[in-house]
């Protein structure tokens, strides 16, 4: 079976992605059983406060850490 989980840091910028589920993570940020945001990965830092990801439902800007587990999108 193929590994779809990356790290935020090995994502290439542009490329759009879910966090990955987390045990115990059902409310805020989508768990296994919620909807997940979905974001795209922007140059490292290029916000204000080190924002690397935008939102892409509503163009908010996020800080992702590099070691954060993420999915891919299409």
């Amino acid at each position: 079976m193929e590994k779809n989980v990356l790290t935020f840091g090995e994502l290439a910028e542009g490329s759009k992605f879910i966090g990955f589920p987390v045990d115990g993570d059902n409310s805020g940020h989508g768990g296994y059983k919620q909807p997940h945001n979905t974001f795209t990965k922007l140059k490292a830092s290029s916000g204000k406060n080190g924002e690397n990801a935008v939102r892409c439902e509503d163009g908010a800007l996020s800080h992702m850490p590099d070691a954060m587990e993420i999915l891919p999108v299409q």
